[in-house]
């Protein structure tokens, strides 16, 4: 029962991660430009793809503390919704 359970809190890290990197690649690629300074591009791309890799990775801390204000919009980070 242990493996089991197991098994699917890291499924869910994995598919929860993937889909809130994707989202916010597509945001990066599609979404409006950065309002940040030129020289801090780099710094707000970085910035946005740890957030949403870490937030997928620990999905109950990250939903606990962003996740119930918004729960679409945790999901499709950082899409505004």
């Amino acid at each position: 029962m242990k493996a089991a359970s197991l098994r699917v809190f890291v499924g869910l890290a994995i598919g929860l991660t993937t889909l809130r990197m994707v989202s916010t690649i597509a945001y990066l690629m599609f979404g409006p430009a950065p309002d940040v300074l030129p020289q801090h591009a780099t710094t707000q791309v970085f910035f946005l793809l740890s957030k949403a890799f870490l937030g997928g990775l620990f999905w109950p801390v990250s939903l606990v503390l962003e996740g119930f204000a918004s729960p679409l919009g945790w999901l499709l980070f950082p899409w505004r919704l």
